[in-house]
C-alpha cells in the first residue's frame, strides 16, 4: 500500500487523533501547545526548518558521519544496535565510500561547519585492503581528516600484522582508533587479541589516539567464550548496569528480559526530536540509508541517484511527510506504537525496557509487514522474521 493511503488510513481510523505524520503540521497551527515542549524550540540560524512548517522543530545540519562499511561482523554481540554477524552483507566499496565522504563534506561546508566522519559497522577490518583503500582514496581526494574507526580487535591475532596495519593507518592520518571491550564481544573475541591492538596502538599511534570501550573492562576482562547461558546473562545484567546500552537491534531482542519493565503508556509524551532531527549525527550504509545518530533502521532518506545534500534539503523541508520520524518527533515511540495497532500491533503483555525498545519492537512488527518500507529498514537493521 502507497505511504500516502497508510497515512490517510491511519488519519481516518483514530477516533481521538493525536501528533502523527499527517496531522502533526495541522496541529502545530491549530493549537500550538498540544506539541511537545522540545518541538517548539526556536530554530537556530544554522538549522532549516520544514517549508510553510515555520513553527515545527527544524532539522540541525549533519556534521558528524558514520559510515557503516559493512553488516558483516565475526561476532554477533547481544547489544548489537543493528544486527550484525558472521551472515550479513551491506560492502561498501572504495568508490561509494568516496563518494558518499565528499558529499557530506559539501553538506557541512553549506553550513560553514567541518564535516567529522567515522568508520564503523559491522566491522570494518573484515576487508583489510578495502578498508585501507578506502582512507587512502579520502585522503588523495582532500576529503575531511578521518576522526576515527571502530573494531572489536578481532583481526589482531600477531605483533607484527597488529604493528603493520597500526602503522598503515598512522602514516594515512587516522586520528583515533576505538576498540571495543566488554562482556558482549569477549563472548566471541579472545580477549588477548584486544589487549595486543592496544598496547601496540599506544606505541605506534600514541597514548591521546586509542580509546577504549570501555576502560573497566578492559582492566577486568571475562572471557565468556562456551560460557551458559545463566552465567553470560549475569554477565551482561552487569556489564548493562555499569553502561547502559542503547535498546535497539538485538539488543532490543535479547537485554530488555534481564531489565525491569514498563507499560508503553509509561513512556508517553516523550519526542525523540532531538535525537532524530536534531543529534547533528547520521550514520550511512552501503545501501544509501541515512540513520539519525543512533537509531539505525530509522531512514531520513536514501542517497541514492541524489547526493547526501539532497537527501538533506528534503528531509529539512518534507520530514513530517515521513510516517515514522512525524510519529516520534510528536511523541516518541508510544505515538508510533499508537500507530502501528491500526496495522494490528498489540502492546507486550510485560511491558518494555525503555523507550528504544518499545520503539524497535514496534518496528520490527512494521517492517515484517512492509509497512513505510521507505521510513524502515534495511533487513540487516532488524531481526529475520
Amino acid at each position: 500500500m502507497p505511504t500516502t493511503l497508510i497515512a490517510d488510513r491511519i488519519r481516518v481510523n483514530r477516533p481521538q487523533p493525536r501528533a502523527g505524520p499527517v496531522i502533526l503540521a495541522r496541529m502545530a497551527h491549530a493549537d500550538p501547545g498540544r506539541l511537545p515542549q522540545e518541538c517548539m524550540t526556536p530554530a537556530s540560524p544554522d538549522t532549516v526548518a520544514p517549508s510553510a512548517q515555520t513553527d515545527l522543530p527544524a532539522l540541525a545540519p549533519w556534521e558528524f558521519a558514520g559510515l557503516f562499511l559493512t553488516y558483516w561482523c565475526n561476532a554477533r554481540c547481544a547489544f548489537c544496535y543493528v544486527h550484525s554477524g558472521p551472515d550479513r552483507g551491506g560492502d561498501m566499496s572504495i568508490a561509494r565510500a568516496v563518494e558518499l565522504w565528499r558529499s557530506l563534506d559539501r553538506l557541512a561546508g553549506s553550513h560553514g561547519k567541518r564535516m567529522r566522519i567515522h568508520l564503523a559497522g559491522g566491522e570494518p577490518f573484515r576487508d583489510w585492503p578495502r578498508l585501507a583503500g578506502i582512507i587512502h582514496a579520502a585522503r588523495q581526494a582532500g576529503l575531511s581528516p578521518l576522526e576515527k574507526i571502530e573494531t572489536n580487535a578481532f583481526w589482531a591475532t600477531d605483533d607484527d600484522l597488529t604493528r603493520s596495519r597500526l602503522e598503515l593507518l598512522d602514516a594515512l592520518g587516522v586520528e583515533k582508533l576505538v576498540i571495543s571491550t566488554d562482556a558482549y564481544h569477549q563472548e566471541f573475541i579472545p580477549f588477548d587479541r584486544v589487549r595486543r591492538c592496544v598496547e601496540i596502538a599506544r606505541r605506534v599511534l600514541g597514548r591521546p589516539r586509542v580509546r577504549v570501550r570501555w576502560w573497566d573492562a578492559y582492566r577486568r576482562p571475562v572471557d565468556l567464550r562456551g560460557a551458559g547461558l545463566e552465567t553470560r546473562y549475569d554477565a551482561y545484567r552487569r556489564a548493562f548496569a555499569r553502561h547502559r546500552e542503547r535498546l535497539a537491534g538485538r539488543a532490543a531482542q535479547v537485554l530488555p528480559a534481564l531489565l525491569p519493565r514498563y507499560p508503553a503508556e509509561h513512556f508517553a509524551n516523550q519526542s525523540c526530536a532531538e535525537s532524530v532531527l536534531r543529534s547533528r549525527h547520521v550514520h550511512i550504509d552501503a545501501y544509501g540509508h541515512i540513520f539519525p545518530g543512533v537509531c539505525s533502521g530509522i531512514v531520513l532518506g536514501r542517497a541514492v541517484g541524489r547526493t547526501v545534500e539532497d537527501v538533506w534539503n528534503d528531509v529539512a523541508a518534507n520530514w513530517a511527510q515521513n510516517p515514522l520520524v512525524a510519529a516520534v518527533v510528536a511523541g516518541g515511540s508510544f505515538e508510533l506504537m499508537r500507530q502501528a495497532q491500526t496495522f494490528g500491533y498489540q502492546a507486550l503483555p510485560d511491558g518494555y525496557a525503555d523507550k528504544c525498545h518499545l520503539c524497535t519492537h514496534v518496528r520490527q512488527f512494521l517492517f515484517e509487514r512492509g509497512v513505510w518500507p521507505e521510513a524502515i529498514g534495511p533487513a540487516e537493521c532488524y531481526a529475520s522474521p
